[in-house]
């Protein structure tokens, strides 16, 4: 377990998994992690990423390696500091509930790292979030 919560693979598309084990971590970056069990801590319900390790058919709302096609070729997943969350037990997978939680709270956030969403209107099932530097002291909220 990288957290109390959280496998490594739950951040690792599987064929990158396959290839290189625990030292996948090498294609994270820590802080992403270190957010997402933020996240999961404060509402209190359980958050996937991926879950293709369980049988699930999420495999590259985490790290998403250069071949993978995708998202954008510049996405803040390929470089380990992007991820998408799905909250359990919530309509929509929790999405707009977490994005607005977000928002009302941005400081909360900011202090873990979050520095940038994904516009609801094109993740309505999940929601994006990353520590990319922006220079900006408010949340930056993008769209694909």
């Amino acid at each position: 377990m990288l957290t109390n919560n959280f496998r490594l693979e739950e951040f690792i598309d599987p064929d990158t998994f396959k290839k290189y084990g625990e030292s996948s971590i090498w294609f994270i970056d820590v802080r992403i992690v270190t957010l997402a069990q933020f996240i999961r801590e404060r509402p209190g319900k359980p958050c996937t990423v991926n879950n293709w390790h369980s049988g699930g058919s999420y495999r590259y709302s985490g790290f998403r390696p250069p071949k993978c096609t995708v998202g954008a070729s510049l996405s803040q997943h390929r470089f380990g500091r992007g991820i998408d969350l799905k909250v359990s037990g919530m309509e929509s997978n929790g999405a707009p509930e977490l994005r607005q939680d977000i928002e009302n709270n941005y400081s909360i956030y900011r202090k873990v790292g979050l520095t940038t969403i994904e516009d609801g209107a094109y993740a309505p099932t999940w929601c994006h979030i990353d520590i990319r530097e922006t220079g900006l002291d408010t949340l930056k909220i993008v769209k694909p």
